[in-house]
């Protein structure tokens, strides 16, 4: 069986809307035996959330074990502990750490910040997580995507404030999303074994298939990319593009 990982942002979806061609490309892939994974670094909705989504863009049941999100990993790796954390993000994101039985707390009282994206920064509290960086606080990020797609234009990602953070503070602070170390582990981990990946991001969705040496299709549909597109083995205008190359 032929095993593929599909980025969703730009490459399955724009905003609310399917990109042309996703859902019968989708369907025929799997009338032809494809295992499909969604693959994102979109952490504002929690896996069960996007599982509904692609359900009711596709008109087809979703398995949710196919969903990785930076959610996975981060629940994933704090598995075995509770840990109080500084949320600097959604209310769905908080919603998702107290689901996973830890601790949301105030940025003085926390073991660790965690970082991802709000619809609108908030530089005080910025500046705020900058302090305590500084003073030796432990520190994640769900991504580091600069952009992400929305249905008319790129919006800032979550990776604008972390970029912002290391720029200012002169560190590197890891990432839970693609292409970094934890979203490799746990792939490894659970064994998953992608033939393809397909994305619209070279710095994320290509860089990722490139480290776990499968084949990478790059698709148009999305973010302006700023890395080289030639890295990717195979360039296209769509994800429905993709078929005859899978099949």
């Amino acid at each position: 069986m032929i095993t593929i990982a599909t980025d969703l942002d730009g490459t399955i979806y724009k905003g609310t809307e399917l990109i042309d061609g996703v859902k019968e490309s989708y369907k025929y892939l799997i009338k032809n035996n494809v295992d499909i994974f969604f693959i994102t670094n979109n952490s504002s909705q929690t896996p069960y959330e996007i599982k509904e989504k692609l359900e009711n863009l596709l008109s087809l049941e979703v398995e949710l074990s196919k969903i990785i999100t930076p959610l996975n990993i981060l629940e994933s790796l704090f598995a075995d502990q509770t840990i109080k954390i500084f949320v600097y993000g959604s209310s769905n994101l908080k919603k998702f750490v107290k689901s996973i039985n830890q601790k949301i707390t105030n940025i003085d009282q926390a073991d660790l910040i965690l970082i991802g994206r709000k619809n609108k920064n908030e530089i005080s509290k910025i500046n705020l997580m900058k302090d305590f960086i500084q003073n030796g606080k432990d520190v994640l990020c769900l991504n580091k995507d600069l952009t992400f797609p929305s249905e008319n234009e790129d919006l800032p990602g979550n990776g604008a404030v972390v970029k912002m953070i290391e720029d200012d503070l002169h560190i590197n602070i890891d990432s839970l999303g693609k292409p970094d170390k934890y979203y490799i582990q746990y792939c490894r981990a659970k064994n998953f074994n992608f033939d393809y990946v397909i994305g619209d991001r070279v710095d994320t969705d290509i860089f990722f298939g490139k480290k776990i040496k499968s084949k990478t299709i790059l698709v148009e549909s999305g973010v302006k990319n700023f890395e080289s597109t030639d890295l990717a083995d195979i360039k296209l205008k769509s994800f429905s593009e993709s078929v005859p190359f899978i099949i």
